[in-house]
This record gives C-alpha cells, sequence and structure tokens, in this order.
C-alpha cells in the first residue's frame, strides 16, 4: 500500500494569467482620503517552485513575468490571484475598508 502525498497542488499552471491580490495600507490613517491603496500588476506565471522553510513546512512560490517587465520575479502563491478574480477581490476590500 503506498502512501499518498498530503500535500496541495500549486492552484495556478504556467500559462496562467495571475494578479497581485489587492492590499491598502491604513497605518495611521483614520480618513478614507489619507488611506493609501495601491494597485494591482498583472502577469503571466513562468515557473512554480517549492521552498523549504526553516522550521520545515513547504511553501510554493510562482515565478511571474509582470506585464511591461523582462524578467521574472518570484512570489508566495497566497499573494497572487487569478487574473479573472481581481475585480472581485477588490470590490470586496473596498466594501469591507471603507
Amino acid at each position: 500500500m503506498t502512501k499518498q502525498s498530503r500535500r496541495t497542488p500549486f492552484k495556478f499552471a504556467v500559462g496562467d494569467r495571475v494578479a497581485e491580490k489587492p492590499r491598502i495600507h491604513l497605518g495611521l490613517a483614520v480618513k478614507q482620503e489619507n488611506q493609501r491603496r495601491y494597485p494591482s500588476r498583472t502577469g503571466t506565471v513562468t515557473g512554480l517552485k517549492t521552498k523549504t522553510r526553516k522550521d520545515g513546512h513547504q511553501r510554493k512560490y510562482l515565478a511571474v513575468r509582470w506585464d511591461g517587465f523582462t524578467t521574472p520575479s518570484e512570489h508566495e502563491q497566497m499573494r497572487v490571484c487569478a487574473a479573472e478574480e481581481l475585480q472581485t477581490l477588490e470590490q470586496n476590500m473596498i466594501l469591507n475598508h471603507d
């Protein structure tokens, strides 16, 4: 009997379009006009990689070539979303933080 791996597969494959998850920097800003929102970049996944942390846990990383750049950069899978989901996530963030 073979032991099946409990590791979850990557959410994205090479060639998928992804975007950075929306983020907001509240800091000490109380007024809405002082809150700083960051625009999300979109790009294409060019590679998949698993890295092991010091405590032994493995994290999934994606090599993403952002639109307008020539070289890919590495990002943890949980920090990106599918490009099609970006609009919905931005709306949810605005509704929950305004």
